[in-house]
């Protein structure tokens, strides 16, 4: 069985991409119905893109494995395949929501696609840690990144571990990254990468914490634990908590009075909180941090309490 694919945008000049035994494969306008999505700016690879404000398009025909599996991560609903998590780990790594088209569903033809279609706002760094891993074609010198099918095949392998699924409590924390990545204001997607946090704390520490420990411990203890538990950082002094308190006084004044505090580096600091739950994220599921943002440089710039400039 082959079914249509939404917003999915292969690497340039790569033909098909397959994962866990579901083929991929470019619509034959792929050009035209991959321009149709939002371009944020204009660029030249295996085609000229455009900036453009953008749509949902479907650019990909995926086919079905027979038998197909059931998925492994914790979906709301009990029915779902392991195509549902193939699509959330294409969707945070490429960007955009990726999805399939439900209207081929009898019960579902009259529905209107409620997803957002614009490029997510966070997540490169994610992108920019799978390996790039080149694939001759012809004619040369073209080839394509092979290695972005190599390295989301690795990690769905891992994530189906049971060691994996039992550690990190069936992956529940990608559910709430795809959420926090997505193009919202500034303020959501620092609160939202808060409760990323919030949550791997609890799940790496329920063995020995109860939960009302967890409730009541505070937060600058808890962001401390998972930056030394993910080689963020070694240890921690004066300063360096003092910067971490200074975070959480910055997530307690937004959600108490729903605004940043009126300081010029807060957003700065906000920035960086993101790029460390991507790179703590990218840990988790066996990558080596891409540091394109230069996040651990900008990481001991805040602990000792140097300004951005």
């Amino acid at each position: 069985m082959t079914r249509p694919i939404y917003n999915l945008e292969f690497p340039s000049w790569c033909p098909e991409l397959t994962i866990f035994g579901y083929r991929f494969t470019r619509v034959e306008n792929y050009k035209e119905q991959v321009l149709r999505l939002q371009h944020l700016a204009s660029l030249i690879a295996e085609f000229e893109k455009r900036s453009n404000t953008g749509e949902h398009a479907i650019t990909a025909n995926v086919e079905i494995p027979e038998p197909e599996e059931q998925a492994i991560l914790e979906w709301p609903e009990n029915n779902n395949s392991a195509l549902s998590d193939v699509l959330l780990l294409l969707s945070i790594f490429t960007s955009r929501d990726v999805f399939v088209d439900a209207a081929q569903d009898e019960h579902t033809e009259d529905e209107v696609i409620l997803v957002d279609p614009r490029v997510y706002a966070w997540g490169d760094i994610l992108r920019c840690s799978i390996p790039y891993r080149k694939q001759p074609i012809e004619p040369e010198p073209f080839g394509y990144d092979i290695g972005f099918e190599e390295g989301i095949n690795q990690i769905y392998d891992l994530i189906r571990n049971d060691e994996w699924q039992r550690e990190y409590q069936h992956g529940y924390f990608l559910f709430l990254a795809r959420m926090a990545f997505r193009r919202q204001p500034l303020e959501s997607s620092f609160i939202q990468c808060w409760t990323i946090w919030e949550h791997l704390f609890a799940i790496l520490n329920r063995n020995r914490l109860s939960s009302e420990q967890i409730r009541q411990l505070s937060s600058t203890e808890k962001i401390a634990f998972l930056l030394v538990r993910f080689a963020l950082r070694g240890k921690f002094d004066p300063t360096s908590r003092t910067q971490i308190k200074s975070l959480v006084k910055v997530r307690n004044r937004l959600i108490h009075f729903g605004r940043f505090p009126e300081r010029g580096s807060v957003h700065d600091d906000a920035v960086l909180f993101i790029r460390l739950t991507e790179f703590v994220i990218a840990r988790i599921l066996g990558l080596l941090p891409s540091n394109v943002f230069n996040t651990v440089e900008r990481l001991k710039e805040f602990l000792s309490g140097i300004q951005a400039t």
